[in-house]
């Protein structure tokens, strides 16, 4: 009885959070057809022109200044959409840093280019502080994450062909000042409240050149091998993960971790580009550091000042034997393109072997890339596949037949992914399924397959110049060993080309010890997300 009453209420929940996303859609048609006499709201046309026809000299609102018509009663428009409009007109064109710093460096530098970005993130918990793990850990916090992000990127055009880039990372996050708790403690790990490492704050540095069908990037730099969620092929930088479940696709470039290598591509014909890199700099995937708010709840808290397991680390600076190589090819045919990769490097994820080690074993990965565009039914449509054969991957296991503790087995990951759109230009709404199938050879039946439904909806209201934006992201997890689901609604205001909030509310679903999304129920959260972006 009780089950059925909690499923009731997980239905009731989530239920309420679609009838939410569908009156706020429903809402933009009436904002559209709403006017007469009084006030009028001016939209730009497709021309980016205003409304308001040549020669009319009837209209005497202020140039830029946009309102509403008062004709007929609208509550979300009084509560929501009129005062989102009046702090865009008191926003203006705010661009501090890019009108004072930015603009005038550029001025003085020819060819040099700055841009950045100030964000700050807070989410607070929604679901009171009960304990988690059976106890083992006690849940006191309010403020799961209060993060503050900077990031600077210099680009100088040397001359036609030689281009030089750095991009620095700063983060901070008060989540542990900010509050008084017992749960939450520090463990001494580097960067787990702000980024003191060199390596994590220098992001990427490196030259870049371009000499007709030749081209070279060495340096410290991010190298994106894939586009879809779940990172399938995008195997070459390690990422942090330091809050878990609540990385997102838009989330994947702030993540990326930057590595020294050096990546050369040649292009023999026009619809041929073959890339190899070399990367000597082998750095780990960073999961949550011991008693931060995103440590796993099932590990409980483990005792103040308990060491890490120490790591059995690569580095080709030291031993060149030790480094990463990889090679990618990409051709097109028509409108579809393909791309394959080969990699053998060491796995960004850590085995703990019987002798309590962290162990990084090296392996063998080829993989593919297919993307598709066309249309249906007058809509666009883009189907895009990814897939991973990882030779030799490293898994924990207690049994006689491994060395020490660990086993090798042999992996496939595939994806498959649709994105269309629905409804009229005027009312579109963008749609995306991506289901990520992950299959461990050799292994028993009872765990050897997972899947994991992506399903995006997003809606970008045409009325308000595209201000507005609402979504919704949905991860589902089914097959062998993930079970639950999260999701992940928002709201969007762009206030001007710079300056962006986003209202989100984050949903984790599933038993107490079903991972992923189960042993995180108790970490529901609403977020509120501004960035400033110069």
């Amino acid at each position: 009885m009780k089950k059925k009453v909690l499923l009731k209420h997980r239905f009731q929940k989530m239920a309420s959070l679609l009838a939410l996303l569908l009156f706020m859609a429903g809402t933009g048609s009436a904002w559209a057809t709403e006017g007469g006499a009084g006030e009028s709201l001016i939209v730009a046309d497709a021309t980016g022109e205003s409304g308001v026809p040549a020669g009319d000299s009837s209209q005497s609102e202020p140039e830029n200044v946009e309102t509403l018509p008062t004709t007929s009663y609208n509550p979300f428009k009084y509560v929501v959409y009129k005062p989102l409009w009046e702090i865009t007109n008191i926003v203006g064109d705010f661009n501090p840093i890019g009108k004072h710093i930015a603009t005038p460096l550029e001025e003085a530098y020819p060819g040099l280019r700055v841009k950045g970005f100030v964000n700050s993130i807070t989410q607070l918990n929604t679901t009171g502080n009960s304990d988690v793990a059976g106890g083992a850990r006690k849940k006191d916090w309010l403020l799961q994450k209060q993060e503050f992000r900077t990031q600077l990127e210099l680009k100088y055009q040397y001359n036609d062909n030689v281009e030089f880039v750095n991009v620095n990372n700063f983060s901070y996050d008060g989540a542990y000042d900010f509050q008084k708790t017992e749960g939450l403690y520090r463990d001494g790990s580097p960067n787990q409240v702000y980024y003191s490492q060199g390596k994590r704050i220098i992001k990427e540095a490196y030259v870049r050149g371009n000499y007709g069908n030749f081209n070279y990037t060495v340096g410290k730099q991010i190298v994106n091998w894939g586009k879809m969620d779940g990172k399938v092929i995008d195997i070459v930088n390690a990422a942090d993960g330091r809050d878990v479940v609540d990385s997102h696709i838009g989330d994947y470039e702030w993540r990326a971790i930057g590595q020294w290598m050096a990546n050369v591509s040649v292009r023999p014909v026009e619809n041929l580009t073959v890339n190899v890199l070399w990367n000597p700099d082998f750095q780990p995937n960073v999961g949550p550091a011991y008693g931060s708010p995103y440590w796993f709840p099932w590990a409980g808290n483990p005792a103040a000042g308990t060491p890490h397991a120490a790591n059995v680390t690569h580095s080709g600076f030291n031993h060149i034997s030790e480094s990463e190589l990889g090679a990618r090819v990409d051709t097109t045919v028509g409108a579809l393109s393909f791309s394959g990769i080969y990699y053998n490097g060491f796995d960004r994820d850590a085995v703990t072997g019987a002798d309590g080690l962290n162990y990084y074993e090296r392996l063998n990965k080829y993989g593919y890339a297919l993307d598709y565009a066309t249309t249906l039914l007058g809509q666009r449509l883009i189907i895009r596949s990814e897939g991973l054969y990882s030779v030799g991957k490293s898994f924990g296991d207690a049994s006689a037949v491994a060395t020490n503790g660990i086993v090798k087995k042999d992996q496939i990951k595939a994806a498959l992914a649709f994105e269309t759109s629905f409804f009229s230009d005027e009312n579109k709404v963008d749609f995306l399924y991506q289901p990520i199938w992950t299959h461990t050879l050799n292994t028993p039946a009872a765990t050897r397959n997972d899947i994991l439904h992506v399903i995006n909806i997003g809606h970008s209201f045409r009325e308000t110049n595209d201000k507005l934006n609402v979504g919704a992201t949905f991860y589902v997890s089914g097959g062998s060993t993930n079970t639950g689901w999260s999701a992940n609604y928002t709201a969007g205001w762009k206030f001007n080309d710079y300056l962006k909030g986003t209202l989100a509310y984050n949903d984790y679903q599933g038993q107490n010890d079903q991972i992923p999304w189960g042993v995180y129920n108790k970490f529901k959260n609403v977020t509120i997300d501004v960035k400033y972006e110069w």
